[in-house]
């Protein structure tokens, strides 16, 4: 079953690094799709001040993604409704607002990054 599981999250990675090389627009569907990768992702965020890694996994509850983020550093778990457009995805932390990731496709160790006012993002598959 395991296995099924990693075989269909690459499938999905690949279809989705296949379609940014052709030149065709990402969709929200492609996003959202892996976006809800059943282990999650690791979160590396720095503030101007304080850093470190917080791990997020993306629900899909009825047509509304939510994401439920824990962070360890300061001991805090919340969960946040996401928004998702055709290039990149939007949503609160627990402290933290407006964040907004966009997917790069070609960066396979970091397909989403992005800030907040006052923090940057990386996030990692698990």
């Amino acid at each position: 079953m395991k296995q099924k599981a990693i075989l269909a999250t690459v499938c999905v990675f690949f279809c989705l690094v296949t379609n940014a090389f052709s030149g065709e627009t990402i969709g929200s569907d492609k996003i959202k799709a892996m976006l809800l990768r059943t282990d999650g992702w690791l979160v590396e965020w720095r503030g101007t001040s304080y850093e470190g890694v917080a791990h997020n996994i993306f629900e899909d509850r009825g047509g509304n993604i939510v994401v439920k983020i824990n962070n360890p550093s300061f001991n805090t778990s919340c969960e946040r409704n996401v928004t998702i457009t055709s290039d990149d995805i939007k949503f609160d932390g627990c402290f933290d607002t407006n964040i907004v990731l966009h997917f790069d496709p070609k960066d396979q160790e970091y397909p989403f990054k992005g800030e907040s006012k006052t923090t940057n993002y990386k996030f990692k598959a698990k």
